[in-house]
C-alpha cells in the first residue's frame, strides 16, 4: 500500500509512525493487534508526533484496555489459545487442527491428513513451537496457492513481474518493488476473495507505476472497478486474522 513504517516508543507508549503520501492529516488509530498507528502526510515534522502521542494519552489507554480484554475474550471463547480450526478465506480453505502429544518425538511434526485435517504430534504443550510450525505450514500453503493466482492474474492482464514472495508482515498487506518483485503479506490467507483481489491488483498495478499518481489509480479502476469499496474495506482488514495469529508467544 503507499505506507512506510516505523516502530517508537515514547514515555511508555509504543507506536507504529506510517508516512502516507495519500495522508493529508495526521490520524492516530487504535487496532487490537498493531496497537497504535500514527498516520502523517510526507513532509510532516515527525518530531512533533510524541507531543500528539501524548496529547491522546488518555484515551490510548482506555482504548487498549477495552482491547485486552476483547484478546483475552477470544482465546476464552475457544478454550484454548491454539485453534481448533484454521480457516482460509483467501484460497478458499478450512482445515481442522488436531493436537497429539507424543513424548517419544522431537519436536513437533505436522502433517495433512484427508478430509482436510492438519495434525500436530510432538511437543504440541508448547504453544510457541506450535504457532511456529503452523505459521510455517501457512507460508507454504500461500506459496503453492496464492502465490500462482498471482501469476496467472499478471499473465491474465498483461502485467511483467519477477518474482513472488509471501511473508508475514506487521503492517504491509504486499509491495512491489522497482524491478517487479512482488511482496505479499501472509494474512491475506485469512482476508475475503475480493479483498486479496484487490491487493493483487493494487501491487500489479505498481509495477506500470511506481506510485500513487491519478494515472496509478485509473489503472487500478480498469481492472477492479469497485476499488474504492475494497481499498476503504482495507482500512478494518484487521478483524479477519484470528487472535491466535498476532498475539505473543507468551499469551
Amino acid at each position: 500500500m503507499s505506507f512506510r513504517s516505523s516502530v517508537h516508543h515514547f514515555e511508555g507508549l509504543s507506536y507504529t509512525l506510517r508516512v502516507s503520501s495519500r495522508a493529508k492529516n495526521v490520524r492516530l488509530k487504535m487496532s487490537p493487534y498493531e496497537g497504535l498507528i500514527v498516520v502523517v502526510p510526507q513532509g510532516f515534522d515527525r518530531a512533533r508526533v510524541p507531543q500528539l502521542v501524548e496529547s491522546r494519552r488518555e484515551w490510548i489507554l482506555k482504548v487498549q484496555g477495552r482491547f485486552d480484554k476483547q484478546r483475552q475474550g477470544e482465546t476464552v471463547s475457544t478454550g484454548s489459545s491454539l485453534p481448533e480450526t484454521i480457516g482460509l478465506p483467501g484460497i478458499g480453505e478450512s482445515w481442522r487442527v488436531e493436537y497429539r502429544f507424543d513424548p517419544g518425538r522431537k519436536g513437533i511434526h505436522v502433517r495433512e491428513l484427508d478430509g482436510n485435517v492438519l495434525e500436530l504430534s510432538g511437543a504440541v504443550e508448547e504453544r510457541a513451537f506450535c504457532i511456529a510450525v503452523i505459521e510455517r505450514w501457512l507460508n507454504r500453503r500461500a506459496k503453492m496457492r496464492m502465490s500462482p493466482q498471482l501469476v496467472r492474474l499478471a499473465s491474465e492482464h498483461g502485467f511483467v513481474i519477477t518474482g513472488v514472495t509471501v511473508r508475514k508482515q506487521r503492517s504491509r498487506w504486499g509491495s512491489c518493488s522497482s524491478r517487479g518483485n512482488i511482496s505479499l503479506n501472509l494474512k491475506l490467507l485469512f482476508l475475503p476473495p475480493v479483498l486479496v483481489h484487490y491487493i493483487m491488483i493494487h501491487e500489479l498495478c505498481h509495477t506500470r507505476h511506481m506510485n500513487h499518481s491519478s494515472r496509478y489509480w485509473e489503472t487500478v479502476a480498469r481492472y477492479d472497478p469497485d476499488w474504492k469499496e475494497h481499498d476503504r474495506q482495507m482500512r478494518h482488514a484487521w478483524r479477519f486474522v484470528p487472535a491466535w495469529f498476532v498475539m505473543p508467544d507468551n499469551a
